[in-house]
């Protein structure tokens, strides 16, 4: 597999819902129509899908508001996205994190990953929040020895702060990072 491109929870929650990234309607936009310039061999899509009442939930004594509540509106996956997904002819894999009701979960990768990966010879990284789900994603695939593969596409990774803990992890980890519109070249 030549490239592979994870996208980190392109839910509606995060982006019009009870937990919104500044911009993140807009980059999941422009990353829906960047799809096919990007030509992914495989895509895989991480999700939350917590239960109702999960340990991150401010009610119940976390620290978020309650969102991405599996098989809720706010759960699914940004529909110009979806859309584009589902037009792209590359296999597309959804992973769920943070179903487990006393434990929060920021990366899907924490204890294994997608074998799949290993064979890529590149890794594209995107998603939201950039500086919480992304940064652990990251955080994660570097851990299991990915690092040299990964790219992160920066301005499809808006973050709830002003993106510096995100670009601090890349200089840290010493992964690439690009735009959407330098992938086009």
């Amino acid at each position: 597999m030549r490239r592979a491109l994870i996208i980190v929870d392109p839910q509606i929650d995060f982006i019009t819902g009870t937990l919104p990234v500044a911009g993140a309607a807009n980059a999941m936009d422009r990353l829906a129509k960047a799809l096919p310039k990007i030509a992914p061999d495989k895509v895989f899509v991480t999700m939350d899908a917590h239960p109702i009442k999960h340990c991150s939930f401010e009610p119940n004594g976390g620290i978020w508001p309650t969102h991405c509540v599996k098989y809720s509106i706010g759960a699914a996956i940004w529909e110009p996205l979806m859309e584009a997904l589902i037009t792209l002819p590359s296999p597309i894999v959804f992973i769920e994190k943070g179903y487990e009701l006393e434990r929060d979960q920021y990366s899907a990768f924490e204890e294994s990953f997608p074998r799949e990966l290993v064979e890529a010879e590149e890794i594209l990284l995107c998603g939201l929040a950039g500086n919480v789900c992304v940064l652990n994603s990251l955080k994660d695939l570097v851990r299991h020895g990915l690092a040299s593969k990964i790219t992160v596409i920066t301005d499809a990774s808006p973050s709830l702060d002003d993106g510096s803990a995100l670009n601090e992890i890349i200089r840290e980890t010493k992964v690439k990072s690009v735009t959407l519109e330098q992938l086009d070249k």
